[in-house]
């Protein structure tokens, strides 16, 4: 009798390093904004200087994770579930982190 086994994968796929890496990123960017957030609202307005730095630097590692997540996307031989899932929480919170920056400079000026 012959078995038909389909759980069986030979595959030499292997997880992306650049995608895990732009994910772990962009999952503390997203923590620093949930406390950015936070403070300033405790902070009020004394708390605009230093969390407009925090957020400048957030901004700057949102694209450094978007560029990794973009590289992993090319790359061969990998499952390609982390870096599209990379790739979309890249976007999403450089969108977020550059809306609350643009925020910053708009409540600057008026």
């Amino acid at each position: 009798m012959r078995r038909n086994n389909k759980s069986v994968k030979f595959t030499n796929k292997s997880y992306s390093k650049p995608g895990i890496a732009s994910l772990v990123i962009s999952i503390f960017s997203l923590i620093w904004l949930v406390y950015a957030v936070f403070r300033t609202y405790l902070a009020g307005d004394a708390a605009g200087n230093v969390l407009g730095g925090v957020g400048m630097l957030a901004l700057v590692l949102q694209i450094f994770a978007l560029v990794f997540a973009v590289r992993a996307l090319r790359e061969d031989d990998v499952f390609r579930g982390i870096p599209k899932a990379a790739v979309v929480t890249a976007v999403v919170l450089l969108l977020l982190w550059a809306g609350v920056y643009g925020l910053g400079i708009y409540s600057a000026f008026v």
